[in-house]
């Protein structure tokens, strides 16, 4: 991670720039997804949107799910050539671009065709809790501190953590990442610099997940936008 003596409340213009990268892919993405395309070629257009906007390529494989491939994210998953969006189903994109500088972005957009009732209210609840969780980021709080903020909500609805490592997130740097941890209940880390929040929740039948970055200063944090 960035040394601590570096650390200064304005986010490096890399990552900046590399976020912004990431939320361009993933909300390009999502918001361009068409009912009975498949989830391979839909990663593979995000590869491609990440060169076509100037980055150098992916630090970790992109995710995509749809439908049942929502329940999870991981970098192990492969997109599947044969799992296709319905016109009534939830999807996800999780982007990772590389910028010429070296620096990592890290973005999910969730997303929905139809307006089937259930997954509205789905969509509903994971923005309403990763916005609690970025209003409550301070500095100088442990990670298990911000996961104990999330978990406090996630407890106020029948859905789950779905996350596989039971985290909402990591530390990020300039061309590395998870050196500080992760954002779980067991992480005592003063959270310097970024951090990736990505609040992953879900049932049985899907999941939903949305993911940004927050740069931890000494004395103010800032969601890159």
């Amino acid at each position: 991670m960035t040394d601590i003596r570096e650390i200064t409340d304005e986010p490096p213009s890399g990552l900046v720039e590399a976020q912004r990268l990431a939320i361009k892919v993933a909300e390009t993405i999502a918001y361009g997804v068409k009912p009975m395309e498949v989830e391979s070629d839909v990663r593979d257009r995000a590869n491609a949107l990440v060169l076509e906007l100037g980055g150098t390529g992916i630090w970790t494989p992109t995710t995509v799910g749809f439908g049942i491939g929502t329940l999870s994210c991981f970098p192990t998953d492969e997109p599947s050539d044969q799992r296709f969006l319905w016109n009534i189903d939830l999807g996800m994109v999780d982007v990772h671009p590389v910028t010429p500088d070296g620096w990592w972005g890290d973005c999910t957009r969730s997303f929905q065709v139809g307006d089937n009732p259930a997954q509205v209210a789905a969509l509903e609840t994971i923005e309403r809790i990763h916005q609690t969780v970025l209003d409550s980021a301070r500095p100088g709080m442990r990670a298990c501190d911000w996961f104990a903020v999330f978990k406090g909500e996630l407890d106020k609805t029948d859905f789950k953590l779905m996350d596989r490592l039971s985290n909402i997130g990591h530390s990020i740097d300039a061309s590395t990442s998870y050196d500080g941890g992760y954002i779980d209940a067991w992480n005592e880390t003063v959270m310097t610099g970024a951090w990736a929040v990505e609040p992953f929740i879900g049932n049985h039948l899907y999941g939903v997940k949305r993911e940004d970055v927050v740069w931890f200063g000494p004395t103010k944090t800032t969601v890159i936008s």
